[in-house]
């Protein structure tokens, strides 16, 4: 008897054991069932900037990109250049615009201004043209503090041979390159898995990730995907500098005595224009579509009512661009334009729709002045 009570004892604590133990591991699974919540801000900023949009990226950017021709009693040069603040100051290469008579720079929308002079540099490769109709410009955010690194993916802006607005894609594959190129010195330069030929010369060099520029587009290896950008950092303050400093009534706007219409690039700009006009209804981006029309059908037409008519169709694709008889009309272009589209519920692709643009210049600026659907 007195040994059944002995074992009461222990055989008490086994069961306490066992149910803590079927207790511990109960909690253990309810546990790992649980959403892991974790307020890791670096992993926050991480997948905020992978989902940053790079459509929405290039689209935004190349609204402040601009190509540059210039020209003297010698020669004549296309390069690119960004507009980086609200005085209408843009940042390009020197070698773009040095002894230029004039200076014309061409926006995305291709309306064209004549420039002056802020700053050129001596010995590195960069300089600073205003426009001061451009105040109004959003500027393009610069990366003045961060360096970058290899293996970082860019974004190339410029124009290529004239053609404006083009994009490359890249990395940076090198980040100390140092060589002169006609009596200027680039050191540390950033090397890039994109080509910059003539007219990419100025444009900027954007991060993938941020959406900010990091570097001046200079120069390039022909035939081959290989360029060289000056970082932004290294002229940042120079550039604040100049633009701080400079008297506006003391800069010579370079324009040309004499503007007259060329009829082919005449039809190149209504191209482009067309093509840039149907990208912004892309992007949902109407406000900078509506800016593209001419007064008479913007007073005819509101803002609201242009908006109703594009905001729910979607999905755009421009499909045929035809230049129509203009009956040596040197002042005005009419292109049919065909798309396809879904609409906003995302139903099969609609048959295609024609619209007629008439492009031409209205206060010496180029404009569409009529757009209206083919019957």
């Amino acid at each position: 008897m007195y040994k059944k009570r002995k074992y009461i004892p222990i055989f008490s604590a086994v069961i306490i054991l066992l149910i803590a133990i079927i207790a511990a591991i109960s909690i253990y699974f309810s546990f790992m069932k649980q959403p892991l919540e974790i307020t890791n801000t670096l992993a926050t900023n991480i997948a905020s900037e992978s989902e940053v949009n790079l459509k929405n990226i290039i689209h935004q950017s190349q609204k402040s990109v601009v190509q540059i021709e210039s020209s003297s009693d010698v020669n004549k040069k296309t390069g690119s250049g960004f507009v980086i603040n609200n005085q209408g100051d843009i940042i390009t290469n020197a070698h773009v615009v040095e002894d230029a008579d004039t200076i014309i720079v061409k926006l995305t929308n291709a309306r064209e201004y004549p420039a002056a002079i802020v700053g050129i540099g001596e010995d590195q490769d960069f300089a600073v043209i205003r426009v001061p109709e451009l105040n109004q410009l959003e500027p393009i955010a610069l990366e003045t503090d961060k360096q970058a690194d290899i293996g970082d993916e860019i974004i190339a802006i410029g124009s290529p041979m004239g053609i404006q607005n083009s994009v490359s894609l890249g990395l940076i594959v090198g980040t100390d390159r140092s060589f002169s190129i006609n009596d200027y010195q680039y050191d540390e330069v950033y090397q890039i898995s994109a080509n910059i030929t003539h007219g990419n010369s100025g444009g900027p060099l954007i991060s993938r990730n941020s959406g900010r520029v990091i570097g001046i587009n200079s120069a390039g290896i022909s035939d081959t995907d290989i360029g060289f950008s000056i970082p932004i950092s290294q002229v940042a303050e120079t550039v604040s500098e100049w633009t701080e400093n400079v008297q506006e009534d003391e800069l010579t706007i370079l324009s040309p005595t004499e503007q007259t219409i060329n009829k082919e690039k005449l039809k190149e700009d209504t191209l482009y224009i067309a093509d840039y006009f149907f990208d912004n209804i892309e992007l949902r981006d109407y406000v900078n579509a509506y800016s593209l029309l001419g007064s008479k059908y913007q007073n005819s037409t509101s803002y609201t009512d242009f908006r109703q008519l594009f905001q729910t169709l979607i999905d755009l694709e421009v499909q045929d661009k035809t230049i129509i008889d203009t009956k040596n009309d040197e002042v005005h272009m009419e292109v049919n334009v065909e798309i396809t589209m879904r609409n906003e519920t995302y139903e099969e692709v609609q048959k295609s729709r024609q619209y007629v643009l008439v492009v031409g210049y209205e206060n010496d600026q180029l404009k569409i002045l009529k757009l209206q659907q083919a019957k």
